[in-house]
C-alpha cells in the first residue's frame, strides 16, 4: 500500500502545487480584504472587484511566474497568456458576486462564492497553459534554425 501512494504522489504531486496554494491563499486574502474595504466606500461590486483584483493578481502573476512555477517563458508571452485567464475569471466572478448580492447575499459572502468555480481549474491553466516549461522539442528545433 506504501508503494502505491508513493507511485501516485510521484505521478501527480508537484512541489510547486504547494507554492500555488501558498501564493494562492495569500493573494485571495488580499483581493477579499481591498473588496471588502472598498464596497463599503464605492458600494460598487463592479469597481471594488476591478481594483481588488487587480493588485491581487499582479502579485499573483509576478510571484507563480518567478516563484511557484518557475516560467523559462518571457514575461510579454506568459503575461498576455495570464490576461486572458484573468479577464475571463474576473468577468464570471464579477458576475456571479453581482447575481449572488441581487438575490439578497451578503457582499462578504458572495466575493467568496466564485472561488469554488474557479480554484479547482487554476492550477492546471497555469501550470500548463500560462506558465508551461520550454518543451525540449522547441528547445532542439531554435537551435537548428
Amino acid at each position: 500500500m506504501n508503494t502505491e501512494l508513493k507511485l501516485l504522489k510521484d505521478k501527480y504531486f508537484e512541489p510547486s502545487m504547494i507554492r500555488w496554494g501558498f501564493v494562492g491563499i495569500t493573494t485571495t486574502l488580499i483581493d477579499y480584504v481591498l473588496f471588502i474595504s472598498l464596497y463599503k466606500i464605492l458600494t460598487s461590486i463592479f469597481l471594488a472587484n476591478l481594483f481588488s483584483s487587480f493588485v491581487a493578481t499582479s502579485i499573483n502573476y509576478f510571484t507563480h511566474h518567478t516563484w511557484t512555477f518557475k516560467s523559462e517563458q518571457r514575461m510579454a508571452k506568459s503575461s498576455t497568456r495570464y490576461l486572458l485567464n484573468l479577464t475571463f475569471w474576473w468577468l464570471v466572478s464579477t458576475t456571479i458576486i453581482k447575481l449572488l448580492v441581487v438575490a439578497g447575499f451578503d457582499f462578504r459572502v458572495a466575493k467568496l462564492a466564485p472561488l469554488i468555480l474557479i480554484v479547482p481549474v487554476n492550477y492546471f491553466v497555469l501550470n500548463h497553459l500560462v506558465f508551461k516549461k520550454k518543451s525540449i522539442i522547441s528547445g532542439s528545433k531554435k537551435q537548428k534554425e
